[in-house]
């Protein structure tokens, strides 16, 4: 991750270098226009390199007062805190193509089994899950081996 963030940055300032003196050796082009080309660009390096570093930054699980939030901004969960009654470790059905496919994810549901948000056990470990649902004064169940969609149902959980 901090590999290809950097690599980014390394080729966004390279390149924006390259163009600052391809623009500066060009003596046809005035001042003025030179000087909007390099901040134009300067934006668009810029706003490329937040677009990449917020897609590509783990997603972090908070809560606070009013609710649960994990992923990053693009796809975040949410899910009022008041309603979280348990965490259930099972797996969901991927999103796009890969509906078929059954991830381990921990489950937030509500009391009645409905399921608020989901996180992945890819990202989060075992420990630091139990960490946050000790501190959020919340049970977790489960073993991964049941399949959950909308609901955990009541049996299992």
């Amino acid at each position: 991750m901090k590999l290809i963030a950097g690599a980014s940055i390394g080729l966004a300032v390279v390149s924006w270098l390259v163009v600052v003196v391809a623009i500066s050796m060009i003596s046809q082009i005035p001042w003025a226009i030179r000087l909007l080309l390099l901040a134009v660009l300067f934006a668009l390096f810029g706003s490329t390199e937040w677009l990449l570093w917020t897609v590509l930054k783990p997603p972090v699980l908070r809560a606070d007062a009013i609710e649960v939030s994990s992923g990053p901004w693009i796809e975040r969960q949410r899910m009022q805190r008041s309603e979280v009654a348990f965490i259930f470790r099972g797996q969901v059905p991927g999103k796009g193509r890969t509906r078929s496919v059954w991830y381990k994810s921990y489950v937030f549901a509500a009391a009645d089994g409905t399921v608020g948000m989901s996180c992945s056990a890819l990202v989060f470990t075992p420990d630091g899950m139990a960490q946050f649902a000790q501190r959020f004064q919340v049970p977790i169940r489960g073993d991964f081996s049941v399949r959950v969609k909308d609901r955990v149902e009541a049996t299992t959980a």
